[in-house]
This record gives C-alpha cells, structure tokens and sequence, in this order.
C-alpha cells in the first residue's frame, strides 16, 4: 500500500463510536469475551488502537472490531483509531488474516468469507495462495458452498454445528448419489430434515454423514428407476431421467445400423433447432 497516501496510517486518533460501521467483510457471526475485554479496557484503557477507513461521510473498521463493541458495552463516545485508506479487495484479505487460525473461529466462518472473496475478487486458486492454505484445507472449507440454503441459514446462527471435515463428507455423499441416479433436490431434503431436528439440541451434529446415509438407505422410493421400452410384448431398450441427464439404453441387436442413424439424425436435428 503507498504510504504516501496514508498520512494519518501511524498517527490514532479519537473517533466517534457513533460514526464508526462494522467491517462488512468480517468473517466473525458471534463474538465471544467482550465483557471480559471490556472490563480490562476499562481497568487498563485501550492499549491498541483499532484501525478504521473512509467511508464517505463515515467510517469502517479494517481491524479491531471486538475492542470496537467493548467500548460500546462501556458506553463510550470516542475510540482511538488509526485511519488507512484501504481497497475493499485488502479489507477482505485483511479481515481473513486477522482471523486466521484462531481456535474460536469455526470452519464456516471462515468458509463463508472465503466463498465471497473468491466471487467478489479472484479465482479460487489465487485465493488459497493468497491465504497462506493447502488446498486440501481451501476445498475442504469450500465444501460449504454446495449446502442447500435451509442448512446454510441454520450454519448462521450455529457455526459449530458442521464442520470442513463434515461438509466434505457431505459433498461426497452428494456426488455418489447423484451418480447411483438419486434426485438431488430428495437428498438435500433427507439433509435438512436431519439439520432442523438436531438445531433443538445446539452443538456439533455428531455423525452427520452417517446418519444422512442411513436415512438414504431407507428410502429406496428416492431412487430413479430406469422406464422399460416395449416393443411386441418384449423389452428393447429403457429410459432413466435425472437431474442433470436423459438416458436412452436400447438393446443393439434389435435395431439396424439405419434405424441407428435415424435415431442420431433425429438427436442431431433436436439440437441444432434450438
């Protein structure tokens, strides 16, 4: 960053609590021991300041934003800030590495803004090097993207309750079902219903990959079962509709290499009118 665009980086200064808005790209959705900050910010003062950026006519916090709520909770008028001209691009980045490795950051926190720097500001090769992680860990982590959105909306206010390892494990069990010709939108579903009744309890869901397999496999009646084709009281062929395929099976020996041709012509044509 050019300094010489940054005149007050190393001089803090008060700032009104008041005009001061929360870092829209803070990874955090609980914060945890701000009374227990506030109480020594209290005893001992602030012993570093929070660092802030314009925002037209106010500002946005780029570091600090549990001393931020601390002097909130003492209900007081002015914070010592230092003040930084920052992109959005390194208000992200900034927000991540602040929190990165943290034991009371959760894997969805931490995913969630992953998920949005990687749409908002780069490929997502860019960003695990960016950030300093394995891949293994960035797609692990990036598992979270292919929840449904009831599970996504339950992750918002419990971020414990999956983890990177368990939506990994819950993106495989997508991808095989799929696969074995099971309706997507009927896993989901098995998925969320389990979700909703374990948010009564609180906590991390204990086996969830286990428990969605087994409700999986009690529900044959998701399976897609392939349509017999018929022809003079005999099978010659069938058909199986998923989500993301039509399948077309037909017995070889009953058609000729004409009728075969026919039937690709026929393809052939559909697709080229559209």
């Amino acid at each position: 960053m050019d300094r010489e665009n940054d005149t007050n980086l190393w001089t803090a200064r008060p700032i009104d609590l008041s005009s001061i808005d929360p870092n829209p790209y803070q990874p955090r959705l609980r914060f945890v021991g701000i009374e227990a900050l506030a109480q020594l910010i209290d005893e001992q003062g602030l012993q570093q300041p929070i660092t802030v950026r314009p925002h037209g006519d106010r500002y946005q916090i780029v570091s600090g934003e549990r001393r931020f709520r601390a002097h909130k909770l003492l209900k007081k008028a002015l914070i010592l800030a230092h003040t930084r001209t920052i992109s959005d691009q390194e208000m992200s980045a900034l927000a991540m590495a602040e929190n990165l490795g943290r034991e009371d950051l959760t894997d969805y926190e931490l995913s969630r803004s992953l998920i949005r720097h990687k749409r908002e500001f780069g490929s997502g090769s860019q960003t695990h090097e960016e950030f300093g992680l394995s891949k293994t860990l960035y797609y692990r982590l990036m598992s979270f993207e292919q929840l449904p959105a009831p599970v996504d909306d339950h992750l918002a206010t419990a971020p414990d309750m999956i983890s990177g390892l368990t939506a990994e494990t819950l993106a495989r069990i997508f991808k095989k079902r799929s696969e074995e010709g099971m309706s997507l939108e009927l896993v989901h579903k098995a998925l969320i219903t389990i979700v909703q009744k374990a948010s009564a309890t609180g906590g991390p869901i204990k086996n969830l990959g286990a428990q969605l397999e087994a409700k999986l496999g009690g529900e044959p009646s998701a399976k897609i079962t392939p349509q017999k084709i018929e022809m003079n009281g005999g099978q010659i062929g069938q058909v199986k509709t998923t989500k993301s395929h039509f399948e077309l099976k037909l017995n070889r020996s009953t058609f000729t290499q004409e009728h075969l041709q026919q039937i690709e012509d026929f393809v052939k044509n559909l697709t080229a009118a559209r």
